[in-house]
């Protein structure tokens, strides 16, 4: 089964057209996806001072609505993921395809350009609000049977004006079959 999302409005969400990267479904059972990403980028924002990421957000927002090197306005993407440990964590806006030439250069220290790698992904959704014990649940659940060979990352596709029960959210990992 092969699924290229680039258009978030494929997936039937109230947010509109937003770019997504793009995958195939490997196998799909109950809730549970095997995802095949091909690469993609990212611009991240880590800060060890800043370990629960408060900042990460309007920073990120900052560098798309034009704080780059290029003075450049960069269309909003989905998902966001945030990805870490208990001591440090990263959050991140998936570029969009039309940059992978040449990505503007982000203005703040705290924020690097990262090539996503292609690889596997073993992928759970749930909707309603995220938090850190729903968050928890579905990484317990998702651990479950496979070879882990990254860090367990939150995808969150809306922003914070959709109602609840519309809310899309992932857990990603890489994976080893």
């Amino acid at each position: 089964m092969t699924v290229n999302y680039t258009s978030y409005n494929e997936r039937s969400d109230c947010m509109g057209k937003y770019e997504t990267p793009d995958y195939e479904v490997v196998t799909k059972e109950n809730e549970y996806e095997l995802r095949k990403y091909v690469d993609f980028y990212i611009v991240e924002y880590e800060n060890t001072e800043d370990p629960e990421v408060n900042n990460a957000f309007r920073t990120l927002f900052r560098y798309i609505s034009d704080n780059n090197k290029e003075n450049e306005k960069i269309e909003m993407t989905v998902p966001v993921i945030q990805e870490g440990n208990e001591l440090n964590r990263k959050m991140a806006f998936v570029v969009p395809k039309k940059y992978d030439d040449h990505i503007p250069e982000p203005n703040n220290q705290n924020l690097s350009v990262t090539k996503f790698d292609e690889g596997l992904f073993a992928t759970i959704l749930y909707s309603d609000r995220s938090n850190a014990s729903k968050e928890q649940k579905m990484k317990d659940k998702l651990e479950k049977g496979y070879s882990k060979q990254s860090n367990v990352m939150v995808a969150k596709y809306n922003g914070p004006a959709t109602p609840s029960f519309l809310r899309r959210n992932e857990i990603w990992v890489r994976v080893k079959t």
